[in-house]
């Protein structure tokens, strides 16, 4: 009997699981270590050999120790993008942008322990954390605003709008971020995400109807 082909999808993926398990190791190894001793006192090569890899393999992943902090964004936008693109033609950009965002919580269920672990560093490093974070945050609200507008079809949505879109979504993915972290009834990401998206909408929906109000009566 011929064996089957083998797809040429196969090793490309495979290379693909090994590196984001590569990554994952390193950053595992690195915010323990960075917890353990601190992160000034933390050496790459030190995160090299708890990750059991060489020093040479760990620049191929991170530019620097810096950048584990703040995980992997590029291979965040580039689910960003493939979440939207996948999303049915015409849709609301707002809920092309919560399919993503309820994507993202669903994908980092799991990582948890990491998350936290990668918050409590960061509230360590205080303004220097807290300024990298903001900048980091501007960068995201850019980078999913422009993906956004990329796959809103016709490009009717003029991009001050998915921009602020973009900004509200973002910022109510972080708020629930920190609620989760700090949670110790087990509940959910996702379940925390939803609640607070459907507070969000309802405060907006009063704002909008008593200042629709407003205008109208005082015409």
């Amino acid at each position: 009997m011929t064996a089957a082909p083998v797809s040429p999808a196969e090793p490309a993926d495979r290379r693909r699981r090994r590196t984001a398990r590569t990554r994952a190791g390193i950053e595992e190894a690195a915010l323990r270590l960075f917890t353990e001793q601190g992160f000034d006192a933390t050496t790459v090569e030190q995160i090299a050999e708890a990750a059991d890899i060489a020093p040479r393999t760990f620049f191929r992943h991170f530019p620097s120790k810096d950048a584990v902090l703040f995980g992997d964004p590029l291979r965040e936008q580039e689910r960003l993008r493939e979440v939207l693109l996948a999303r049915p033609a015409g849709e609301h950009p707002m809920r092309k942008l919560a399919a993503a965002m309820f994507d993202t919580a669903h994908r980092i269920q799991a990582d948890r322990q990491q998350h936290l672990m990668r918050a409590q560093l960061l509230d360590s490093l205080e303004a220097t954390g807290d300024y990298e974070s903001h900048l980091m945050h501007r960068r995201w609200v850019h980078d999913v605003a422009a993906a956004l507008a990329e796959h809103c079809g016709d490009g009717s949505c003029p991009e001050p709008r998915l921009y602020t879109w973009a900004m509200l979504m973002m910022t109510c993915f972080g708020s629930a971020m920190r609620e989760w972290l700090v949670c110790t009834d087990g509940t959910s990401l996702p379940v925390i995400l939803a609640g607070l998206l459907d507070e969000t909408t309802a405060g907006m929906r009063t704002v909008a109807e008593e200042t629709g109000a407003a205008f109208t009566g005082a015409g």
